[in-house]
């Protein structure tokens, strides 16, 4: 497919602010002891557990033992560097990507050219195993927390781009019917290796042979701007994070939202989202939907946080352990990382039980 691409420009080089209460401060990417890579859905939340945040109204800062955490963004530089005298490799943009990341990791191969054995530690995942899922599997996914899929656009005031059902996104994306309202809708699909768009076209039944040639390829969560500088196109409509938007809207998060871009939803009546501004929070209604919620992850090596193996990291299974500040944790109190997670869109998971999983391709 000959489709026009279009990738949104990468957020400033460098790790994602610390996230405080008031506002976000630029801070360079670290080399640390214990390197987190993936998903775009997952960043912000991550970055600010992994700085430390009074976000919840109380200090929470996620660490390995006595080790700091170092979280890299999906989009910035072209290559990272996680580890003191470590190799410089590609940065993983998504979630597939930092799985795949994480599995060269363990198994020693080549990750876009690059031997990274030993250089990640933890992906962020906004989809679970899937077909990877394997009771014996290498990697072990544990749920973060709760997320609903929905779509961003920029159909302006004109109604009926804010309930866009199900069917109708499934022709819009393969290309087959793309009025909206009386206009031409343009459909716009998160870049390959996003666990985002791998779920928004499983949701509305397109697959990579059927997605339409009218379909632009840019940045998840980014409706700012394309690669070339140009805005989000008039009558856009892409996948998007309710957590995202919350995020975003709320200052918790990095703001991409651009100007005039708002979010839908494709269940009729059930908004993704409730309150606006600084007040905006998730919709339980929404997240608990079948289709449109969804659980993401954190994905680790099975052996590492497993007690009595030879590979077993004491202070990996710390960090991801369900203890109040730690990221497994699903708590409300201030003090605990499912405060913070709340203060960024996520409520908690539907389950709290782990999947083993193959290694990614």
């Amino acid at each position: 497919m000959n489709k026009r691409k279009f990738i949104a420009a990468g957020a400033a080089v460098g790790l994602a602010a610390t996230l405080f209460a008031v506002a976000p401060a630029a801070n360079a990417e670290p080399v640390s002891n214990y390197a987190v890579v993936g998903s775009d859905t997952l960043q912000d939340v991550l970055n600010a557990l992994a700085n430390g945040t009074t976000i919840s109204g109380g200090s929470v800062r996620s660490t390995a033992g006595d080790s700091p955490v170092g979280s890299f963004d999906a989009t910035g530089s072209a290559l990272i560097q996680t580890k003191v005298n470590g190799p410089r490799f590609v940065r993983p943009n998504g979630s597939g990507s930092g799985v795949s990341a994480l599995s060269r990791s363990v198994d020693g191969a080549a990750y876009q050219g690059t031997v990274i054995t030993g250089q990640v530690d933890i992906a962020r995942s906004s989809s679970g195993a899937g077909s990877l899922a394997n009771p014996t599997g290498q990697l072990l996914y544990i749920p973060f927390g709760r997320d609903a899929l929905s779509y961003a656009h920029s159909g302006g005031a004109n109604a009926a781009f804010d309930n866009i059902s199900l069917a109708a996104l499934k022709s819009m994306f393969e290309c087959t019917a793309t009025t909206i309202g009386g206009v031409t809708a343009i459909p716009v699909i998160p870049q390959p290796g996003s666990g985002t768009r791998a779920d928004f076209m499983s949701k509305i039944g397109v697959t990579d042979a059927t997605l339409g040639n009218c379909v632009v390829v840019g940045q998840e969560h980014d409706t700012s701007k394309l690669f070339d500088g140009s805005p989000f196109p008039a009558n856009g409509v892409t996948a998007m994070s309710a957590a995202q938007w919350v995020a975003q809207n709320t200052g918790a998060g990095i703001d991409r939202r651009g100007t005039g871009v708002k979010i839908g939803s494709p269940i009729a009546g059930v908004p993704a989202v409730t309150g606006s501004g600084t007040s905006m929070a998730p919709n339980p209604a929404f997240y608990s939907d079948t289709t449109w919620g969804r659980d993401t992850y954190i994905v680790v090596e099975n052996a590492r946080i497993t007690a009595g193996n030879t590979a077993f990291d004491a202070k990996l299974a710390n960090l991801v352990s369900n203890q109040g500040p730690k990221l497994g944790n699903h708590g409300s109190l201030s003090s605990q990382a499912g405060a913070v997670k709340k203060k960024f869109g996520f409520l908690a998971p539907s389950t709290t039980v782990p999947t083993r999983a193959n290694l990614r391709p």
